[in-house]
């Protein structure tokens, strides 16, 4: 179906006259039952203290002395090996992050 058709059907559809359906309140009632929307800035709080509990039980679980030993133990290659990776996720996450936002404020 073209655009054009269904701007036509759409408009044809949403322009006829349906009788009201009489539900005794009920939509009345589920509205008003309905939570109050959270604020912009709660969520961001909500999700960063989220984050940084999620941050703080994987600090607390990685083997921090393990890591030392492998990162003494690596060689000249290793260590370029290592700075690629750690770039190529930080250069994902920076593409991540700016199509979000592109997606969210466009």
């Amino acid at each position: 179906m073209s655009a054009d058709k269904l701007d036509a059907w759409l408009e044809q559809t949403l322009a006829a006259q349906e009788p009201y359906l009489d539900d005794d309140g009920f939509t009345a009632g589920v509205m008003a039952s309905l939570p109050a929307p959270v604020s912009r800035r709660q969520l961001w709080l909500a999700n960063l203290s989220v984050g940084l509990v999620v941050a703080l039980l994987v600090a607390l679980v990685f083997p921090w002395g393990n890591l030392i030993s492998v990162l003494t133990g690596l060689g000249d290659r290793a260590w370029l090996t290592l700075a690629a990776a750690v770039s190529g996720v930080f250069t994902t996450a920076v593409l991540a992050g700016g199509y979000w936002s592109y997606q969210r404020w466009s």
